[in-house]
């Protein structure tokens, strides 16, 4: 009830415009904090600079950028397909194998592997289930064959499609799927990743996630040892006939379905701090005072911000009544806001919304990451 009322909640006050703005620095959010999991070091300026196609000269590096691409172009292209496709089977087995195969058919080909216990590197056909048995961690998978892995899928979407649910039962159904998806381990490499992003696509599904303005990556990642102990309790077989009836124990399924709860309402509860209007406003006008005291924009452009924010976007022909200046003034300041990259535009002639930058983001979103 808390997770449920808190969502519906978020960034109430707020003009649309600006929280779709959130949304899409939360994409790149949780790019940042899912890939931070599998080892990725980028920053989010890292993410920011591949955005806008600027690479890294080390290789290393540039592949890493290139992985934030790839999830990033995987969750919009996941998003549409939920906004089109309303009868989407989020939980069979064609779904996850797209969101498998979207991702690494996206990655450079020396990224393309998994590596044995042994060490051994072996190539990761996209969207391709295994066909042998796999140990993560202290997981050691009783699936070897394909088909064992396929038929678990097919019990996976039986049990947990949220058209199935009713009520609260979707959102435990969200937090079950999570870790039933890690259990069955289906792919030899990019479990972790396609779990996350089947994660959004199931809050998106159950209506906890359309606005996109909190990822539960953030809490995983900032606590790993947490989310790993968390995942490996619900791995247990039962304790007795009394804990469920099938292969795993169903208290410790409950204890992992708390916990992803709890991941949830911390984010939300985040969110909702740092999206309160009175203070999200007084960080952004110390933002936009800070370039204008270091000439980054004209006092004439920080007066068009201000509205900015209150208005979500302003028509190109509008900032000469705001700024009260000449035509031609009025497009420089344009220009100057353009190059100060803090607002952007859908078209060449069309109206200016904020565009908020990494930069930016550290300062209307502190600790985000």
């Amino acid at each position: 009830m808390d997770v449920t009322t808190a969502s519906a909640a978020l960034g109430r006050g707020i003009t649309p415009l600006i929280l779709e703005e959130v949304a899409r620095l939360m994409v790149k959010v949780n790019s940042y904090y899912t890939n931070a999991m599998e080892g990725n070091p980028s920053k989010l300026k890292d993410i920011e600079a591949a955005l806008n196609k600027h690479f890294s000269k080390d290789k290393s590096a540039r592949n890493y950028q290139k992985e934030h691409l790839a999830h990033i172009e995987v969750q919009e292209a996941m998003v549409h397909r939920l906004k089109t496709e309303p009868d989407l089977k989020i939980c069979s087995e064609g779904f996850l194998c797209w969101i498998h195969e979207q991702f690494y058919n996206r990655l450079p080909e020396d990224m393309r592997f998994a590596t044995t216990v042994s060490g051994e590197p072996v190539p990761v056909i996209p969207g391709e289930l295994r066909d042998r048995g796999i140990s993560v961690g202290r997981h050691d998978t009783s699936l070897v064959t394909r088909d064992e892995v396929r038929s678990y899928l097919g019990k996976f979407e039986q049990a947990l499609s949220p058209e199935r649910l009713v009520g609260s039962r979707k959102l435990l159904g969200m937090a079950s799927s999570h870790h039933r998806f890690l259990w069955i381990h289906p792919f030899p490499d990019g479990n972790g990743r396609v779990a996350r992003l089947f994660s959004i696509a199931y809050a998106y599904k159950i209506g906890m996630g359309t606005t996109m303005l909190w990822t539960v990556s953030r809490a995983f990642a900032r606590n790993r040892p947490d989310y790993d102990a968390n995942l490996n309790w619900a791995d247990q077989r039962p304790r007795n006939s009394l804990d469920g009836r099938g292969p795993l124990s169903e208290e410790n399924l409950t204890q992992f379905c708390t916990y992803f709860l709890e991941c949830c309402k911390d984010q939300i509860s985040y969110m909702d701090e740092t999206l309160k209007l009175a203070e999200l406003e007084r960080r952004y006008d110390h933002y936009i005072e800070g370039l204008r005291k270091n000439k980054i924009i004209s006092k004439a452009g920080a007066k068009v911000m201000g509205r900015l924010l209150l208005q979500g976007e302003i028509p190109r022909a509008q900032v000469q009544e705001i700024a009260d200046v000449k035509q031609r003034r009025a497009t420089d300041i344009i220009k100057e806001l353009f190059e100060a990259k803090i607002v952007r535009s859908e078209s060449t002639y069309g109206p200016l919304r904020l565009s908020i930058t990494t930069e930016m983001s550290a300062v209307l979103f502190p600790g985000l990451a």
